[in-house]
C-alpha cells in the first residue's frame, strides 16, 4: 500500500471520527450520563470540550510528549471550536507511537511511576479559548492515611435498629489505592483534582474542579477515539447551578432560659459601656427584633478571651459528611463514585480555606455516611416540601437533635448533610417556601450542644447537584460555623467580635452570595477578622486539636487518672454535662458563661463511658482484662492494642 494511500486513509479516518465527536454525548448511557455529566437526559448536557492532557513530567519519555505539543498547540487554538464539543486528535498517532515504543523496549517504565509517589505535577490542556497550565502540589492533611483509607458508612431504614438506621461500616479493601486516586491542588489557578492512572492505558486521569466554573471528568474508555489514549471532558457548570443562591444561616438558641435572663441584663450593661468607644462593634445598630433572636450569651472580650486561650496554628475543623439518597443516586449508587467525588469536593472546598494566610484553616473529613434510602435522613424527609425541595430551617433543626441522640459515629467537629433537593426558607410558620436557598447553618455553631434543647448545632446542610455545584456554598456555611456572618453585617451578640458591616456585600467575597469574580474565591477583611476572634474564644477550643490524633499506646491512660467532671474542672472549671458513649467523640463541659456546653475534645484516652465500658480509639468499648492494680485510684487501665 503506497504511502499516499495511507495517509488518505488516515485522514478519512479522523475526519469521520471528527464528525462524530458533536455527538459523543449522544452515546452515553444513563449510567455514563450520571458518571460525566450528572443528569438524567441527554438534552440536559451542558456545553463541553473534549480534550487530551499535556503530561510535563521529568523523564524521556513524557519529555518527548512536551516537546511534541508545543508545535501542536497553536493548530489547536488556531482553530475555532466547530460544534458542541471540540477535539484535537492530531496527537493520537504519535503518543501511540511512544507506547509501542515503551512497550518494545521493556515495558516497565510505561505507566510511569505511583500517583502516591508523585508529590508535584504539572499538566496542560486548551479549552473554551483558553490555554491552562496546572501546577498540581500533592493536598497534605485532608484524611487520615491514603483516600482509600477514608472510612465510609452506609444507613437504611431498620426498624429493630437503634433510632431505626442500621449504620455498617464499608470495609477499607472494598477500595484498591489505585482505584481512588490521589487529591491535588493548584492555588493559582484555583483547581482541585483526585488524580489516577487508567487501569488499561496507564495515563493519568483527573476528575475535578478548575477555576470558577470548570469540571474535568475522565471520557468512558469504551467512548475513546483511540482506544490506546484516555481523554477527558471539560464542561462549564451552569451559572444558575453555582451562583445566585442565597446561603443562609440561624442565630442559636439560649441554652438556658434563666442564665440568659442574666446574661441579658449583663450584656446591655456591656454595650452600654462600650457605646462611647469608637472602635468597638456597632451593637447598638441592632433592631429589636435581632436583639430578642440574639441576645443568648454574654460577650467576651477579644483580649481576655485570647488571654486565656490562644489558638493554635493551624485549625482542621474535622467534617462528618452525609450524603442523602438522592444524592447517592446522582452517583450512580456507586460506593465508588460517591468517595472520589466527595473527596474531590472536599478538596475544591479546602482549597478556598488554604487562601488564608492566618488563621490557617485546614479541612479534614471525619468520613462520609452514605444514605441507601431516604428515611436514612429522618431529618429531610420529614421537612419535605412539595416533591424536591426541603424546609432548610426545620430540616437543620431536626439534624441537630438527631446527632445529638446519635453515638455511633466517628469524631467529627462539624456535620455536613448534601442533598440534591431543592433548599428553601419559610417566611411563617404555614408561609410560603420560598426557594433560592442554597446552604444552611448555625453562625458560630462549631463545637456547641444545646443541652436545654438536645440539639447539637455544628451542622449544616448545602444543595449540590452534581458538578461540584455546593463547593463555594459549603465553604460559604463553614464560613457560617466557624464564626462569620454576611459581609456587611453585625455580629450576633452570643459572639460578639468585629462582625462584618465594614465590608460591602456587593464587593462579592465568599461570605457574600453576589460572587461573579474572582473575589468570591477569596475571604474578606472582616470575615478574616471574624474567624481569629470565634477560632480564639472558648467555644473553638474543639478544633484545636490535631485530627485523627492516635493514642499513645502500651502505657497507663491518663482517663483512668481523671474523672469526666475532673477533666472539665481542669478545662473550664465546671462539670461534664454527658456521661455516656458520646464523650468518647467529645467530651462537653458545661460553660458557666454561656450556659452552654462545649466541647474541646475528646475524652482521655480510657476514660469511663459506661458501666464497665471504656474511651478507646475515640469508642467505647468494653473493659480489657488488662488492668493494672492502682491502690491510688482503684485500677489503671492499660492498653496495648
Amino acid at each position: 500500500m503506497s504511502s499516499t494511500l495511507v495517509l488518505l486513509t488516515a485522514l478519512l479516518l479522523a475526519s469521520t471520527i471528527c464528525q462524530a465527536l458533536p455527538d459523543l454525548h449522544k452515546q452515553m448511557s444513563p449510567e455514563q450520563l450520571q458518571s460525566v455529566f450528572h443528569v438524567d437526559t441527554h438534552d440536559a448536557v451542558p456545553h463541553y470540550e473534549l480534550v487530551q492532557l499535556l503530561h510535563h513530567e521529568n523523564h524521556n519519555y513524557n519529555h518527548q510528549r512536551r516537546r511534541r505539543s508545543i508545535g501542536e498547540r497553536a493548530k489547536v487554538n488556531a482553530a475555532p471550536p466547530p460544534h458542541h464539543v471540540k477535539k484535537d486528535l492530531s496527537k493520537n498517532a504519535y503518543y501511540s507511537e511512544l507506547k509501542h515504543e515503551a512497550m518494545s523496549s521493556g515495558g516497565n517504565h510505561l505507566f510511569g511511576p505511583e500517583v502516591s509517589a508523585i508529590k508535584s505535577h504539572n499538566v496542560s490542556f486548551s479549552a473554551f479559548g483558553q490555554h491552562l497550565n496546572l501546577s498540581l502540589r500533592a493536598t497534605q492533611g485532608l484524611f487520615k492515611g491514603a483516600p482509600h483509607q477514608l472510612r465510609m458508612w452506609t444507613v437504611g431504614s431498620e426498624p429493630n435498629a437503634t433510632h431505626g438506621l442500621d449504620l455498617q461500616e464499608i470495609a477499607h479493601e472494598e477500595h484498591h489505592r489505585n482505584d481512588v486516586g490521589e487529591v491535588f491542588q493548584d492555588e493559582k489557578n484555583m483547581a482541585a483534582i483526585l488524580m489516577r492512572r487508567h487501569m488499561e492505558t496507564g495515563d493519568l486521569i483527573m476528575e475535578g474542579s478548575i477555576g470558577h466554573d470548570l469540571v474535568i471528568k475522565p471520557l468512558p474508555h469504551e467512548l475513546s477515539p483511540n482506544p490506546e489514549e484516555s481523554h477527558h471532558i471539560i464542561y462549564k457548570r451552569e451559572a444558575s447551578a453555582a451562583e445566585d443562591q442565597l446561603s443562609d444561616f440561624a442565630f442559636m438558641e439560649p441554652d438556658d432560659l434563666l442564665a440568659s435572663e442574666k446574661l441579658e441584663r449583663l450584656q446591655r450593661r456591656q454595650r452600654r459601656s462600650r457605646r462611647s468607644a469608637p472602635s468597638s462593634p456597632d451593637f447598638e445598630d441592632l433592631n429589636d427584633e435581632d436583639e430578642g433572636a440574639l441576645e443568648t450569651e454574654p460577650q467576651v472580650s477579644e483580649s481576655r478571651t485570647r488571654s486565656r486561650r490562644q489558638a493554635p496554628y493551624i485549625i482542621y475543623p474535622e467534617v462528618l459528611v452525609i450524603v442523602d439518597y438522592d444524592g447517592y443516586r446522582l452517583h450512580g449508587g456507586d460506593n465508588l463514585q460517591v468517595k472520589r467525588y466527595f473527596i474531590s469536593f472536599w478538596n475544591g472546598v479546602d482549597l478556598r480555606y488554604r487562601l488564608l494566610k492566618g488563621p490557617r484553616i485546614r479541612i479534614s473529613i471525619a468520613g462520609i455516611i452514605i444514605s441507601r434510602g431516604r428515611d436514612a435522613t429522618p431529618y429531610l424527609e420529614r421537612n419535605r416540601v412539595g416533591r424536591d425541595a426541603i424546609d432548610s430551617a426545620a430540616a437543620l433543626t431536626d439534624m441537630g437533635k438527631y446527632l445529638f441522640r446519635e453515638r455511633r459515629l466517628p469524631v467529627y467537629d462539624i456535620a455536613v448533610a448534601i442533598t440534591k433537593l431543592d433548599m428553601c426558607r419559610r417566611t411563617s410558620a404555614y408561609g410560603e417556601c420560598n426557594r433560592g436557598t442554597a446552604g444552611f447553618a448555625y453562625v458560630g455553631g462549631a463545637c456547641v450542644v444545646n443541652k436545654r434543647l438536645e440539639k447539637v448545632n455544628s451542622v449544616a446542610i448545602i444543595e449540590d447537584t452534581g458538578g461540584f455545584s455546593g463547593i463555594i456554598v459549603a465553604a460559604h456555611e463553614v464560613g457560617h460555623l466557624l464564626g462569620a456572618v454576611h459581609d456587611g453585617s453585625p455580629p450576633p451578640s452570643y459572639l460578639g467580635g468585629p462582625g462584618a458591616q465594614r465590608c460591602r456585600w456587593e464587593d462579592g467575597y465568599i461570605m457574600s452570595d453576589l460572587r461573579h469574580t474572582e473575589r468570591g474565591f477569596r475571604w474578606s477583611a472582616c470575615t478574616v477578622q471574624s474567624f481569629h476572634h470565634f477560632l480564639n474564644g472558648d467555644t473553638a477550643t474543639c478544633l484545636h486539636n490535631a485530627p485523627h490524633e492516635d493514642s499513645a499506646l502500651g502505657r497507663s491512660l491518663p482517663g483512668t487518672l481523671l474523672s469526666l467532671d475532673a477533666q472539665c474542672r481542669r478545662d473550664r472549671g465546671t462539670y461534664a454535662c454527658f456521661k455516656d458513649e458520646r464523650v468518647c467523640a467529645q467530651l462537653f463541659c458545661f460553660d458557666a458563661q454561656t450556659g452552654y456546653c462545649v466541647a474541646y475534645r475528646p475524652a482521655a484516652e480510657g476514660s469511663a463511658c459506661g458501666n464497665g465500658y471504656h474511651c478507646l480509639d475515640g469508642r467505647c468499648t468494653p473493659l480489657p482484662s488488662n488492668i493494672i492494680p492502682d491502690y491510688g485510684h482503684n485500677y489503671r487501665l492499660v492498653y496495648n492494642g
